[in-house]
């Protein structure tokens, strides 16, 4: 999402951030249909419904440097919860709340991954069965976000800004990723697998920082 966000417009970067990740985890959510967590599922579509609700009410397009302090921002933020204070995906409320900010994360900065992990770093769950029950909140809210950006607030038409040719490339590209990475994933155990996604987010949240500060004229936090 950085990377198009850089280059784009915001509304254009998400449908086309959209697109790419529609399918990915579309996929995702496929090759792993079987381990997939589905109880908190309706809770986690009330929620979203709510959200997707009022975004279409306000029918709201962030700035370019906003977006990015918001996209470094929520991660950093959240990285100070303490675990123990995390909520938990399996309680009903949880799964609720979930929906509500996934979907919303989803329709202002395009993304949600970090917030998304919040719910589930004390679900008693596998790794699989974490991949596999976010793939499938993850289609969704980007599906969510390709008709919100796409037809529910005014924007440039994507059509004009990108050639046809590049969709069905992302999407080959978010095949042959998503093969990839299950692959990539069953040579971690869940402890390291935590604990590297943790360390890459942090990373690129810092980066999204100075970007956003620098895109508005103000000094960066460090």
């Amino acid at each position: 999402m950085g990377v198009y966000a850089i280059t784009l417009p915001v509304q254009v970067a998400m449908i086309l951030h959209g697109v790419t990740q529609l399918f990915a985890n579309g996929f995702r959510a496929f090759f792993l249909r079987e381990r997939v967590y589905a109880a908190g599922l309706w809770w986690y579509a009330l929620g979203s419904a709510f959200a997707f609700a009022f975004f279409t009410w306000l029918a709201l397009v962030v700035a370019t440097p906003v977006l990015f302090l918001l996209l470094g921002g929520i991660p950093l933020t959240l990285s100070l919860v303490p675990k123990r204070f995390a909520p938990r995906f399996e309680k009903r409320s949880a799964a609720v709340a979930c929906g509500g900010l996934v979907t919303a994360a989803h329709l202002l900065v395009g993304v949600s991954g970090p917030l998304l992990d919040v719910f589930f770093v004390r679900a008693e769950l596998d790794r699989f069965e974490v991949i596999a029950t976010k793939a499938v909140t993850q289609t969704a809210g980007h599906a969510l976000k390709i008709l919100y950006f796409g037809w529910l607030v005014p924007g440039p038409p994507l059509e004009h800004e990108l050639p046809l040719w590049l969709y069905p490339a992302l999407v080959a590209c978010a095949y042959l990723g998503t093969k990839a990475g299950g692959r990539i994933l069953e040579t971690f155990s869940d402890a390291s697998f935590r604990r590297w996604t943790g360390r890459v987010v942090i990373a690129l949240s810092l980066l999204y920082v100075w970007r956003g500060a620098t895109g508005l004229g103000l000094p960066a936090p460090w």
